[in-house]
């Protein structure tokens, strides 16, 4: 082991064989532990064939761990606060570590504010088979039989099908970690990032654990698991092959965003908790996308794509939830509500190509599902759950089809011939006259109607700059050669596009624009430059600076005509 002291309190340590170092890479370190302000921080390497946690032993708070490119195989235990633990970034991919136990983690953490960054990790424990069929095979009968030990929702449902207990249970008994990739116990303010993660019975396992962040991992036939009790924990932007993101029991608070999954379990939520985030997230080829058993406190599941998948949404014993803004298609049951789920709000969903049933209720009542969009065979199936609510009062506003008005839900089918695409809409509001029969005694008193045509224009602006101020006194410059505001109907008005006019000449200038070549007077009428009417448009820019200027396209009401129309814009410039 050798020692490196330089500036600002800087240690390098050196494990292994190799003493020389790059004198960039340790300006680098160096520079990157001042901006953190540690002014004692020590920089250890870790060679090939040398310990991981050798250095991890030799480190204290404050401290960055860098293993060099190699193969490694050890269990590491991480109990010493504040420390990062990373591959180079050169050869961020350039590490493996194997399990040398495979009854053990591969690293476990059980001190705070850790970071564990850019590794390849796998060995430990036996990999789950049943995600070896759960998420590639599009039978039901054949995933059930596959299950996972009582954890995730379709479990549940199994469970509750068969008659047993408690379940949700912690997996773990408190007595170190489990076979994961990386366990997390009872620590606070982790990080786990930018890690390849794959064949671990678990891939991330935390228990009794809060404000852990599990970001931008790859992770292949393992995932991710919260135990019980987990709560304020950031699961963001990761993609999950044959894997599975599951929350435990009396998990609180906790966000999962941006994730890619397929071919696997989806996203399962356990019972007892609340207040967690599922959005934005892509499941795809799961047996569920989303399911959550038994939760009484809100949860938001919200913005996710879902597809492929045997159940999209998936809520038993769930109360007091939001479900919004998902888009599900080609699923078996595209949302489907069991056993007492009841005061959950689901809205603005977009439902298409379920082959058993868009939205499926089963002795669940008093759910509010308005403005979402069914496109199926069979959209709705509501076995023993009379007493829910199909629509919101009617109020002034752009429903999921376009239409002016909420009001219940657009009830379409694969062929065009639903009862939105057909029934009458006879004072064109957007609401079908007459209501929707959901089952015996379940309606949808305001079924939105197909809109109506409604005639558009599309604008395209070229802009161009005369010869005239291509002088060395007088210069401009537009940073864009072409504005085109899109489709717009009559009465409204563009998104301002901002355009930027650089002086390049030797003297300050007067810049004042002028409408010319145009096929038609909507822009004559209708352009104005930074809130001014285009005549009206007068700018002095000094020389070697630009400014940024706003145009905006408003069509006046009574605008009749329809099509592409095309004009230019002349910006010109004069000497002040």
């Amino acid at each position: 082991m050798q020692k490196y002291r330089g500036g600002v309190g800087l240690k390098i340590i050196l494990i292994g064989d190799c003493i020389t170092r790059l004198m960039s890479a340790m300006l680098a370190v160096a520079l990157l532990l001042v901006s953190a302000g540690a002014g004692n921080a020590e920089v250890i390497y870790v060679e090939p064939g040398a310990s991981i946690q050798a250095a991890v032993n030799n480190s204290t708070t404050g401290d960055l761990v860098i293993v060099k490119a190699g193969d490694y195989e050890e269990n590491i235990i991480v109990n010493v606060s504040g420390i990062t633990v990373t591959s180079e970034p050169e050869n961020s991919d350039g590490v493996l570590i194997r399990s040398k136990d495979e009854n053990s983690s591969v690293f476990q953490i059980k001190a705070d504010n850790v970071t564990i960054s850019g590794f390849n990790i796998t060995g430990s424990g036996e990999v789950f088979s049943s995600f070896e069929a759960a998420g590639i095979t599009n039978s039901f009968n054949s995933r059930s039989s596959g299950r996972l030990n009582g954890t995730s929702g379709m479990e549940a449902r199994q469970a509750y099908d068969s008659g047993e207990g408690e379940i949700f249970v912690t997996r773990w008994n408190g007595a170190g970690c489990p076979s994961a990739g990386i366990c997390l116990d009872q620590a606070k303010n982790c990080t786990v990032e930018r890690n390849n993660i794959l064949e671990n019975r678990y891939g991330v396992y935390l228990q009794s654990s809060e404000n852990i962040t599990i970001s931008e991992n790859n992770f292949s036939r393992n995932g991710i698991w919260f135990d019980e009790g987990c709560s304020k924990n950031m699961v963001i932007n990761n993609a999950i092959n044959r894997g599975y993101i599951i929350i435990g029991a009396h998990c609180w608070d906790n966000i999962m965003f941006q994730n890619r999954l397929s071919n696997g379990g989806g996203i399962s939520i356990a019972c007892c908790g609340g207040g967690n985030l599922v959005s934005k997230n892509e499941v795809r080829n799961c047996s569920n996308g989303i399911d959550m058993y038994d939760t009484q406190a809100r949860t938001v599941l919200r913005d996710n794509r879902i597809t492929d998948c045997e159940n999209g949404i998936y809520l038993i014993f769930v109360f007091d939830s939001r479900v919004y803004d998902n888009t599900i298609s080609n699923s078996s049951k595209g949302i489907y509500l069991r056993e007492d789920c009841h005061n959950n709000e689901l809205f603005n969903n977009s439902i298409s190509s379920s082959n058993e049933s868009g939205i499926l209720l089963d002795y669940s009542t008093d759910n509010r599902i308005y403005n979402n969009y069914f496109n199926n065979t069979v959209n709705v199936k509501a076995e023993n759950s009379e007493g829910n609510t199909w629509n919101t009062t009617k109020t002034s506003g752009e429903n999921i089809v376009g239409g002016p008005y909420l009001g219940g839900n657009f009830w379409a089918d694969l062929n065009g011939t639903g009862f939105s695409q057909t029934a009458e809409d006879s004072d064109s509001d957007g609401i079908c006259d007459l209501p929707y029969t959901v089952n015996g005694s379940d309606f949808d008193y305001l079924p939105l109607a197909e809109p109506p045509s409604m005639p558009s224009v599309d604008l395209t602006v070229i802009i161009g700059t005369p010869e005239a101020n291509k002088k060395s006194d007088v210069s401009i410059e537009l940073a864009l050669g072409s504005l085109d505001f899109g489709a717009l109907l009559p009465g409204q008005a563009s998104n301002p596009q901002v355009l930027n006019i650089k002086n390049t000449g030797k003297s300050d200038v007067k810049v004042t624009a002028k409408i010319v070549n145009s096929s038609d007077s909507v822009f004559s009428e209708g352009i104005y430059l930074s809130s001014h009417f285009w005549p009206d448009f007068s700018e002095v820019i000094s020389n070697g600076t630009g400014k940024d200027v706003e145009v905006v396209l408003n069509i006046p009401a009574n605008y009749s005509e329809n099509g592409m129309k095309k004009g230019s814009i002349v910006f010109r410039a004069e000497k002040v």
